[in-house]
């Protein structure tokens, strides 16, 4: 018998390496859901075991069992329009690992979504593996299952996420994360680093390479920082902070002096950088130092010029300093950066 999932068993369970029978996998599927969330988990799990196997001339060992399940088996309609046909009822299922895919529409999913939120508690309980990809942990820590657990998600959905579940330990900067039985991933195309991740957990190392090199895919990618925009909050209705943001976003080249700053919009010091921490989620000091990274990604993406010209650009006449904040947040170096984003990579008749 298959061992991951344990009716009636306390905790979080221990993962074997090798089944005796495939693994059970249920990918939930619900109305709005992003279709590839669903299809390329269950494509990465289908294969596992299976399509190395025939490129090697042996006889398959399929090591997953794939299920798209949904409430009551109902037809779902993804964000894109493409209309699923579920293999059958969530209620149905004795899965030992559930993939919740991404998820858009968030609040009316919520809503719409009560049975679904009753049935993971239910998979909990029996002691299945829970992994949630993008959004789809917002599904999932709407459950309550994610207090005081480690989670990631799409960087995008950072400051909703925090407003919804402040007791959750989210670590947006992390691709995927594992605390527990219970795993997240970063943005939508995450879902091949989560599903090859569990991969590597139940079936070990060697069958974790092979799905990367089937799906051409990069092992080891731990962060999604340098794929971040900063954005910054405007949406917390103190005018007085959007209008030092502003001055900040327009003018992010120029020496800030906070204590001038805080006077000239008539507030301490202090208590500018309570309000204005309390409205973004950053000190001002923190925010204009993302601003000014993100403005240098951007040159580095489009233009020829050298770090230090570009640190001097953003507001920095020692670009050592502001390498290692350019590092800091985004996990990788100028040039890394560059090579990795430069337009000069792409042909103009591509774009």
């Amino acid at each position: 018998m298959n061992s991951v999932c344990n009716d009636n068993k306390e905790g979080d369970n221990v993962m074997p390496a090798q089944p005796e029978k495939p693994y059970r996998v249920a990918i939930l599927a619900l109305d709005n859901v992003v279709a590839t969330t669903v299809t390329g988990p269950a494509d990465v799990f289908s294969f596992t075991g299976v399509l190395w196997e025939m490129i090697q001339g042996r006889e398959p060992t399929p090591r997953f069992e794939v299920r798209i399940v949904s409430p009551g088996g109902r037809t779902v309609y993804c964000h894109n329009g493409i209309v699923l046909v579920p293999h059958g009822t969530m209620e149905d299922a004795r899965p030992d690992i559930v993939i919740i895919p991404g998820i858009m529409e968030i609040d009316q999913t919520l809503e719409r979504g009560t049975d679904a939120l009753a049935w993971l508690r239910q998979q909990y309980d029996r002691g299945c593996i829970l992994a949630a990809i993008c959004s789809g942990s917002i599904l999932l820590a709407a459950t309550g299952l994610l207090d005081g657990r480690r989670a990631t998600t799409h960087w995008a959905m950072v400051p909703e996420f925090r407003a919804r579940f402040p007791r959750v330990d989210l670590e947006p900067d992390e691709l995927i994360t594992e605390d527990g039985n219970f795993f997240c991933s970063g943005a939508f195309n995450s879902f091949l680093d989560l599903s090859i991740y569990l991969v590597e957990k139940l079936c070990g190392r060697e069958v974790a390479i092979q799905c990367a090199k089937i799906f051409l895919h990069d092992l080891g990618r731990h962060s999604q920082s340098p794929y971040t925009i900063f954005l910054g909050r405007h949406d917390h209705g103190d005018t007085t902070i959007r209008q030092i943001q502003q001055e900040m976003e327009e003018h992010f080249s120029r020496d800030f002096d906070l204590d001038q700053l805080a006077r000239k919009h008539g507030m301490g010091r202090r208590t500018m950088e309570r309000h204005f921490k309390h409205a973004t989620g950053e000190t001002p000091l923190v925010y204009l130092q993302r601003v000014r990274v993100e403005r240098a990604k951007q040159m580095l993406e489009s233009t020829n010029m050298s770090f230090d010209e570009i640190s001097y650009q953003v507001g920095y006449r020692d670009a050592g300093f502001f390498r290692k904040l350019f590092v800091k947040y985004t996990s990788l170096l100028p040039g890394e950066y560059r090579s990795r984003f430069s337009r000069e990579k792409w042909p103009a008749s591509t774009l």
